[in-house]
């Protein structure tokens, strides 16, 4: 069985084979986007709105996915987790639904959808090359950078941030509001300062049993001589790391108290990352019926998964419009 079949396996355990080869690179297809609802409004936004800039591969860095504009009140960034990228891991193969850039965008349309990418692949899944030697906190430290510059170019340094995080995105996500809050430096402590909400999608929280993933690991470590342990260990359940990024995070929700992150946790009902990992105490948890890896992929509206996670979104939303709206009323 050839290597990249091997670890696919590991994550999408059931998956049909046929599904698991490492796909070509592949832009979203041309023309109107998937229609889903059937009315002319639909249509009409779909011809309207810029393609999706991103396609099979490893689309590093930020990219936008769809900008409503100036007007737009919230930046959504999706963050993928363990060896998956900016493209695949949120595209149903089966209808080439790639939900954030084409349901999102017309359910939350006052908004920008970024999508961040970095190498997460621990046995070099993409490419002929070894695995990369980042850290976790290096991936963090590029978000940030990254995510600032993107807002500094288009002018939007104060616009509100909602994360959607999977996996290993969910540390990284966590690591690099952590980065953000404890800089000296005033534009890299507005990400945090902005971040209004985060989506966690089958994240491995500290606290937990997190056995599987350290099994996962150890049998990643032995098939594969390239490995990014550093990467792999941070999962393991003694691990100082994740220890240190869920103590630090929680601070930051503390602090917070006035100014709340809303959260909200999703497990896999097919599970790698178990129902009590995935979860933080106090917070919303749901499942969503799929394995680990396709937890991430909507084929339409109708699917229950998609529909909680858009709920979440507009709730979070429809505050942040509230909030800048309200005018107080004299005494």
């Amino acid at each position: 069985m050839p290597l990249r079949r091997k670890i696919k396996n590991l994550l999408s355990p059931g998956q049909p084979s046929h599904q698991l080869e490492n796909p070509v690179s592949e832009a979203i297809h041309e023309g109107p986007l998937l229609q889903t609802t059937g009315d002319s409004a639909s249509a009409a936004l779909n011809s309207a709105v810029p393609r999706a800039l991103v396609e099979g591969g490893g689309n590093y860095g930020i990219k936008t996915l769809y900008d409503y504009g100036a007007g737009a009140c919230v930046d959504i960034v999706f963050v993928h987790g363990l060896t998956g990228n900016a493209f695949n891991t949120w595209l149903d193969k089966e209808t080439r639904v790639h939900w954030p850039s084409m349901l999102l965008r017309q359910d939350m349309k006052e908004s920008r959808i970024l999508s961040f990418g970095y190498d997460a692949d621990v046995v070099g899944i993409w490419g002929s090359g070894p695995a990369s030697s980042s850290r976790l906190s290096n991936h963090a430290g590029n978000l940030i950078g990254r995510l600032v510059r993107e807002r500094e170019r288009s002018d939007t340094e104060t616009r509100k941030v909602i994360f959607v995080a999977h996996s290993l995105g969910g540390l990284v996500t966590e690591q690099a509001l952590i980065h953000s809050k404890n800089s000296a430096e005033k534009h890299i402590n507005q990400i945090e300062c902005s971040t209004i909400g985060i989506v966690f999608l089958g994240v491995p929280h500290c606290g937990s049993d997190l056995e599987a993933w350290a099994t996962i690991g150890r049998r990643m470590v032995s098939i594969f001589a390239q490995t990014n342990k550093e990467i792999v260990n941070v999962l393991n359940p003694d691990s100082e790391m994740l220890q240190m990024i869920e103590n630090n995070f929680h601070s930051i929700l503390r602090q917070r108290k006035n100014d709340p992150i809303e959260l909200v946790c999703f497990y896999e009902e097919l599970p790698i990352v178990p129902q009590r990992s995935a979860k933080i105490a106090g917070y919303n948890l749901y499942g969503i019926h799929a394995n680990h890896m396709n937890m991430t992929k909507f084929s339409n509206r109708e699917d229950p998964g998609y529909d909680a996670i858009l709920g979440e979104l507009q709730r979070w939303t429809k505050k942040t419009r509230q909030t800048k709206t309200f005018i107080p009323q004299s005494g």
